[in-house]
């Protein structure tokens, strides 16, 4: 398993230049030819891991430099994916120019995750650089989807056919993958579609049916229970070719230079019929399908070419062709509907427009199971440190790999149970992007065409640090005084310090221009800094420097520069050192440095701060000099470099520069988080904390005042655990103001700061007090409620409230404890505090207060029942108190009511309680219809030895009302329609209508008035409106409003005038036929919705048995099949065709005759067919225009019997009546549907 260096990251989003487009630097006239192996490169700026997601965009960026460097004469770079180099086109866009090689991708899918490398020709041969990209997954569809697939491809490419093969997304928290769809379409469409009805579960499926010389690109999407995912990246683009037709090409050289090309149909002679195929077998074999595959016959001939499939379930010998709606060219066919558990043999013809060819050789028996499935769990797993945030994943392979592809890797933070994946192409690397310092858990997966295996066993966790090295060099050496026998002099620290503390500098030394090194301390120091004895004045001085660490010591420092022993004697300072960035943001930065050793004539007494941009020159940052050695630096451009350096002042003047800072950009470190300032919820201590975006096992929080450190300070505490550090002031005042600051040693550069104003503090401070003094939190203050018996209830509710409670409730300044007449209780878990007074009188008027402690916590709640308020409270006590006493007897649980039933009675009810058998009921009438005549008072009475009750109910000219009001919107059908010889009519039925319910119908939603068109009418229980001789006018929306006492009611009907049932054509008007032959009546039959069809025998319904068969194939196609007929089968057949916007009757006479007999002579006359209106139940006989007549409707009769008082349950019955209407001539169409839409049976005679 290789491992990826991790190297810095150059990312640059803001660069569209189009795909392959070269960019001219100047107008150099290209005077010689530089051959790119004339360079000399050196690269600079390399870009390092980068992380990606679907849809999205990334530049990979290497700044270089070219020598010699002409604009028209670029140098030679090539990028590689997985050592495959890459094409500019529409995915990949590749720049050389200006100092830089840029590779862009502009839309980026999981396919472009891979190790890239920059590869430049120079004349020394080639440089390159790698580093990997890693793509993750855009957001899912539909939650819980699976990620798309990946690396689709077509291959097997045939005229007709290709087999297009694909790998699984990786999948960590989602459902586990049920299938997948493949998507296909034409090279220059827009439009997709899908090749398969049903999800695959193989990572391979056999597409057919293509288009000859047509191009086409694939897709697959994967499926499981939670949706679909994202479709893939599309596959490269094919052409369906048949690949033997280059084969049967020859080429023929004449003398060296003509070619002549020869078909194979050329030397084969004139060939009518095609050879056989050879060589048939199954190339892939899966549960779901197998792909059969042969040779194509020699000869062939030049007629076109199709194959013939035959397949024969083994050992039966019986042959059943399975291409037959399919014109097979290609040499390749999958099937798909094998049956499992079967073995089946297969065999192919060849056939052109002279015929077929022989069958080829039958296949060995093939039976559709897989051969192989997923692959086994890999092995152990174990995981080492790399580097800061990545570590170097090793596993065991699986013992049952079956065709490997890969292997897919999840992390986990250890304590959690949520796994994210590491890698998107099923391949072997370094798991980069880990947060420094977190501890993790790896699995890992094994990938095939079937899938993936399941998860490995979980690696023992490990703590994501740098593996632990020598440091690198230290770097900047400068002399800080010299006083001629001896030199101060600095370094910066090492870039890298080797995953642990660097505790050791040594220094060495040498005359300028000598070759040897001498030791300068023999002893480790551990500060930065190191005076140098023993030099003589005059002479040039080189320095080197180690660091070193638990690993030991590393590589040395570069030289210095010459320095020359010199004592300094300038009246101004020295130049300060050690400079230091703290909390750089895109915007912003904090620069540090220490002041100089060497002061000169007088003290410093500040600083001048300059900064430079790179390519720019310095400038001052401070007019005036700032007296403390920190300043914070606003106003950066983010993503810029700079440089700073700083000069010390005193009263002589501005002293020398200090070295050189090193390069900063101004940017964020993923994840920076800045200081919180809070208030402990349980102490009320005010505190500052942090939480770091990184640590290693060497990092410190160095916390600061003002940029000093902070130590052994009695005024605050210091608390560190993990990736979370925490400062608590002691007794915060207005000495504690400033800004406060801390940054992570050993990192790269983790800090922030935060200033504590006198404002925010006061805020705290007021906050500190309340939770240092609580109260007790009430959710409801001290209230009142009457109960049964007259007594009332006082009450609080705290939020919470601890078992410790304590509480009492004072009375107009007395505290009144718990007895029999003052109940006293509380309950933890509700937070519910209550006093129960049991007789609650005049001398209850009072202020009640109740006081509660809990803890540390207290706080009280007071209720003033005086007055008007105490004289509401007294008279519903009095009330309950009275109610009491009444439910001791016989008394009403429900006073006298009114109830209206389903059959328009309208019943006093009571309910009463508490009764003996001796109880007496005076006046009580408990069951009534009622008329208007019933108007008035009604009395209920209840008493016996224990007491009496009684109920009185007012029934006025409403109530007596209630069935017209409630029953006759409530109870009201959908409209139907019913044909008449006059038109149609819609009707609506219900329990009880009269003309007084207020009734309106409307057309398209504009109000119909009765008319002589459209005439409005009703009975008891219906109303109805008549349309004479409709028209296409008529056509349209049709609804009735019924206004009872509360509400509207809407019922609706469409007379859109769609398509009736009817017969299209096919039947005779008369059939005459021989004894025991068969009967077949069959049509055409149409209608939009399709019809329901009845067929009927002297009008009575025909049941389909074994003797006569009613079928309907298609919604189409109707018939009737009489099997044997006998001379009891003649009669008058009629076919009933019929949808919800009406249908027709057909008629057939059929004669049967007996053998030896002639044929009955057969009536001339053409046959009509008869609409059939929907209300009619029996194909009757049509009447004549003259003999039609408008129906009578029956007036109901609705009988509403007293109730006896044996019967307190009274019954009212409304019979409803049946409409009737007159079959309409055979000529008259029913264009709308009646109540019922199944087709109407006739009565049996």
């Amino acid at each position: 398993m290789a491992q990826l260096p991790a190297r810095p990251l150059s990312l640059s989003r803001d660069q569209q230049e189009e795909p392959g487009s070269c960019q001219l630097f100047g107008q150099v006239p290209h005077l010689t030819v530089i051959h790119h192996s004339k360079l000399e490169i050196t690269m600079l700026d390399r870009f390092g891991v980068s992380f990606g997601t679907e849809g999205g965009s990334i530049s990979l960026v290497c700044t270089m430099v070219v020598v010699p460097d002409l604009p028209n004469v670029p140098p030679l770079a090539q990028w590689y994916r997985d050592d495959k180099l890459l094409k500019a086109g529409k995915l990949a866009e590749i720049k050389v120019g200006g100092g830089a090689a840029t590779l862009t991708l502009p839309l980026l899918a999981k396919d472009d995750e891979g190790l890239y490398t920059l590869r430049m020709w120079t004349k020394d041969g080639t440089t390159e650089h790698s580093a990997y990209l890693f793509v993750k997954d855009a957001a899912p569809s539909v939650a819980g989807a699976p990620g798309a697939p990946i690396s689709i491809k077509a291959f097997d490419i045939n005229s007709d056919y290709v087999l297009v093969a694909w790998k699984p997304p990786n999948t960590t928290n989602e459902a586990a993958i049920t299938g997948y769809f493949v998507d296909k379409r034409e090279s220059g469409s827009a439009t997709w579609s899908q090749c398969n009805d049903s999800p695959v579960r193989i990572c391979k499926y056999p597409v057919h049916g293509l288009k000859v010389g047509h191009a086409y690109h694939f897709r697959v999407r994967a499926v499981n229970s939670a949706g679909i995912s994202r479709p893939s990246r599309e596959s490269d683009k094919v052409t369906a070719l048949d690949p033997a037709e280059r084969e049967r090409l020859q080429v023929i050289k004449l003398d060296g230079k003509h070619e002549v090309v020869i078909k194979d149909d050329d030397l084969e002679g004139y060939v009518t019929l095609p050879g056989e195929p050879t060589d048939m077998h199954a190339s892939e074999i899966f549960k779901s399908y197998i792909v059969l595959s042969w040779k194509p016959p020699s000869p062939r001939g030049r007629a076109p070419l199709w194959y013939i499939i035959e397949k024969s379930v083994s050992g039966t010998g019986a042959w059943q062709r399975i291409n037959t709606a399919v014109k097979l060219q290609s040499p390749r066919y999958p099937v798909f509907d094998l049956e499992a558990g079967k073995k089946y043999q297969f065999r192919v013809y060849s056939e052109n427009l002279y015929g077929a060819s022989e069958a080829s050789k039958p296949t060995d028996p093939i039976e559709k199971v897989d051969e192989h499935g997923v692959p086994s769990a890999p092995g152990q797993v174990v995981a080492t440190r790399n580097t800061k945030s990545s570590v170097f994943v090793q596993w065991d392979p699986p013992k049952h790999p079956n065709h490997l592809m890969g292997y897919y890797i999840d992390a986990s933070l250890v304590g959690s149970k949520t796994w994210a994946p590491c890698n998107h192409k099923p391949y072997k690397f370094v798991v980069h992007g880990l947060t420094p310092g977190e501890t993790y858990v790896f699995r890992v997966q094994a990938v095939n065409v079937y899938g993936l295996s399941d998860e490995s066993q979980e690696s023992t966790p490990i703590a994501v640090e740098p593996a632990l090295t020598t440091p690198s060099a230290p770097h900047g050496i400068t002399m800080l005084s010299c006083d001629g026998a001896s030199m101060i002099i600095a370094w910066n620290s090492p870039k890298h310090g080797g995953g642990s503390k660097i505790n050791a500098y040594y220094v060495d030394k040498r005359d300028a221009d000598s070759l040897a090194w001498k030791e300068v301390n023999s002893a480790p120091t551990k500060t930065r800094t190191y005076r140098v004895d023993g030099l003589t004045e005059g002479t040039f001085y080189e320095f080197k420097v180690q660091a070193g660490n638990l690993a030991g010591v590393g590589v040395p420092s570069a030289p210095s520069t010459p320095l020359k022993c010199e004592a300094w004697t300038s009246a101004l300072p020295g130049p300060a050192y050690d400079l230091a960035f703290r909390e750089v943001r895109g915007d912003s930065l904090v620069i540090l440095w220490k002041a100089p050793v060497y002061t000169g004539a007088s003290a410093v007494t500040g600083y001048i701060v300059e900064m430079a941009k790179k390519g720019h020159h310095y400038h001052p940052l401070n007019e005036e000099a700032i007296g403390h050695c920190y300043l914070q630096v606003t106003g950066l451009e983010a993503g810029a470099e700079y440089t700073f350096k700083v000069k010390a002042v005193n009263a002589e003047g501005v002293g020398k520069a200090s070295q050189t800072s090193e390069p900063v950009v101004a940017k964020a470190l993923p994840g920076t988080q800045e200081i919180q300032c809070g208030v402990d919820e349980d102490t009320g201590d005010i505190f500052l904390s942090f939480e770091a975006c990184e640590i290693s096992e060497t990092s410190n929080f160095a916390w600061s005042k003002n940029y000093k450190e902070i130590s052994d300070c009695p005024r605050v505490a210091i608390e560190t655990k993990g990736k979370h550090s925490k400062l608590t002031f002691v007794n915060p005042d207005v000495s504690d103001l400033g800004a406060f600051s801390v940054h992570v040693t050993d990192t790269e550069g983790v800090s922030a700061s935060h200033t504590l104003t006198e404002d925010a503090l006061n805020t705290m401070l007021e906050l500190s007090y309340n939770i240092r003094h609580p109260i007790v939190p009430l959710k409801h203050q001290l209230n009142y409620e009457v109960l049964e018996k007259g007594h009332v209830r006082f009450w609080l509710q705290c939020l919470k409230m601890s078992p410790a409670v304590t509480y009492r409730f004072i009375v107009n300044d007395k505290e009144v404890t718990s007895s029999d007449s003052h109940k006293i209780s509380h309950d933890v878990n509700t937070g519910v505090i209550q006093m129960t007074v049991d007789h609650f009188s005049k001398a209850s008027e009072a202020t009640y207060t109740v006081q509660i402690h809990d803890g540390r916590a207290k706080n009280q709640s007071s209720l003033v029942l005086v007055g008007d308020v105490f004289k509401a409270a007294l008279k519903e006590a009095e009330f309950q108190r009275s109610e009491h006493i009444r439910k001791q007897g016989p008394h009403f649980a429900e006073y006298l009511s009114y109830h209206v039933d389903d059959d328009c009675t309208v019943l006093l009810v009571c309910k009463v309680t508490n009764t003996f058998s001796r109880t007496c009921y005076l006046n009580s009438t408990f069951f009534l219809q009622f008329s208007r005549k019933d108007q008035g008072h009604y009395k209920a009475k209840l008493s016996d030895d224990r007491g009496k009750d009684t109920s009185i109910l007012s029934v006025g000219v409403v109530v007596t009302s209630l069935p017209l009001l409630f029953l006759s919107g409530s109870s009201a059908s959908e409209l139907v329609l019913q044909c008449t010889p006059e038109g149609i009519r819609l009707q609506c039925y219900m329990k009880y209508y009269t003309e007084e319910i207020r009734t309106a119908w409307l057309h398209k939603d504009s109000k119909i008035s009765s008319s002589e068109k459209m005439r409005i009418a009703g009975t008891a229980e219906m109303a109805w409106m008549q349309i004479r001789e409709p028209s296409e006018k008529e056509k349209g929306h049709y609804s009735i409003q019924i206004m009872d006492a509360t509400k509207s009611h809407t019922r609706t009907f469409d007379l859109s005038g769609q398509d009736r049932g009817r017969v299209v054509g096919g039947l005779p008007d008369v059939v005459t036929i021989m004894e025991q032959k068969t009967l077949s009546l069959t049509c055409t039959v149409w209608g939009d919705p399709s019809p329901e069809v009845t067929w009927f025998k002297n009008e009575n319904e025909v049941v389909s048995t074994e003797h006569a068969k009613i079928t309907l194939e298609a919604n189409k196609f109707a018939s009737l099949t009489i099997t044997a007929v006998t001379s009891e089968d003649s009669g008058k057949y009629s076919i009933n065709v019929r949808n919800k916007y009406g249908g027709e009757f057909v008629e057939i006479t059929v004669s049967v005759y007996k053998q030896g007999e002639s044929p009955p002579e057969a009536k001339i006359g053409g046959r009509g067919a008869t609409p059939a209106p929907l209300a009619s139940k029996t194909p009757a006989q049509t009447p004549t225009p003259a003999q039609t007549h408008i129906p009578q409707t029956p007036t109901p009769s609705l009988k509403s019997p007293t109730p006896s008082p044996k019967s307190p349950t009274p019954t009212a019955k409304s019979p409803t009546p049946t409409p009737k209407s007159p079959t309409p001539t055979r000529r008259v169409k029913s264009p709308s549907p009646a109540r019922s839409l199944k087709s109407p049976t006739p009565p049996r005679k």
